[in-house]
């Protein structure tokens, strides 16, 4: 398994934050309502309107979901990955819908301290790995830092999902453990259990089923929330919410940064946060790049079935 060092998210996202945070002014209004559709997903960088992948949104018109909850702009932290939808014209680009959902929330069940870089802890949350460093931006109220994350305390997780692990980009401090959320595909279905990534999920009769589920499945793609049992080894789900692990189908221009996975060198596809990339006929930045699972790079293009066919992929801040 990578861990990633030559191109680390979190270090791309404190340099885009210290760049684009100073650059930034007020959100202007302005736009003609009309102009090509487009779709961004990735890390915020900077604020002042939001800035996702380096591209500045304006918000002035902007509906916010926050856990799959109205929200607003002020729920937003820098580090945080969100989905955009808008529209960009000859005055700039305007988001009309900003979806922020977290990765994984639960309790911290294993700390390993890199021996190559003390500043890369990798930490076991429902069975998963999740890369934290000092880059990764934790909740403002002080109560956590990088140094005083501890075995127990419970993590709201947002970031970049790849190469077998999550990498952290934003992590925050939760007051309730009784609200635990793991997404992901069904696997290994059977009358009242499953796993996702391999962690045990149990569900029965008090199990509250999304009305778009219309049967559980193996290899649908959904997010649980619920309880833990007494020894934290399987979550009781309370509800289980059909996701969406892709874009809308109408964005004529589409950006995903991310960790690549799944990479097939003979086709030239690899997986960015479980969208599948199509490269095969790719501008390449820098030219002399190799891909390979692990690497962070932002993909850029259009939708076909499913399918981002990229115009280009660029390895981010090698």
């Amino acid at each position: 398994m990578k861990i990633f060092q030559k191109t680390p998210v979190a270090t791309a996202c404190a340099l885009g934050c210290a760049m684009l945070v100073a650059g930034c002014g007020g959100s202007s209004s302005g736009g003609s309502g009309e102009g090509e559709p487009v779709a961004s997903r990735g890390v915020i960088t900077g604020f002042g309107s939001v800035y996702v992948n380096g591209r500045r949104f304006d918000t002035d018109d902007s509906r916010f979901e926050v856990d799959d909850d109205n929200g607003d702009e002020s729920d937003l932290r820098i580090g945080m990955v969100v989905t955009v939808y808008g529209y960009s014209d000859n005055d700039g680009e305007y988001a009309d819908e900003i979806i922020y959902d977290n990765e994984l929330k639960g309790p911290v069940s294993a700390i390993v301290i890199d021996p190559a870089d003390a500043s890369v802890k990798t930490l076991t949350i429902l069975g998963q790995s999740v890369i934290v460093n000092s880059h990764t931006t934790i909740d403002d109220d002080g109560a956590l830092t990088y140094d005083t994350i501890a075995i127990g305390d419970v993590l709201e997780v947002s970031g970049l999902v790849g190469d077998g692990v999550l990498v952290a980009t934003h992590i925050e401090l939760q007051d309730d453990d009784d609200e635990i959320e793991i997404k992901g595909l069904i696997e290994n279905l059977a009358a009242d259990s499953f796993e996702i990534k391999g962690f045990p999920i149990s569900y029965g009769p008090a199990t509250e089923i999304d009305d778009d589920i219309d049967v559980l499945e193996n290899g649908l793609y959904v997010e649980v929330e619920g309880e833990l049992d007494g020894a934290g080894t399987t979550l009781i789900a309370e509800e289980i919410e059909a996701e969406d692990d892709g874009f809308d189908d109408d964005a004529g221009e589409v950006e995903i940064e991310g960790v690549v996975a799944n990479y097939d060198p003979g086709n030239m596809t690899f997986t960015l946060q479980g969208l599948t990339i199509d490269a095969a006929t790719a501008e390449l930045e820098p030219a002399s790049l190799v891909l390979d699972n692990g690497l962070y790079v932002e993909a850029e293009g259009y939708l076909l079935n499913g399918v981002l066919i990229a115009d280009e992929v660029e390895l981010e801040d090698d």
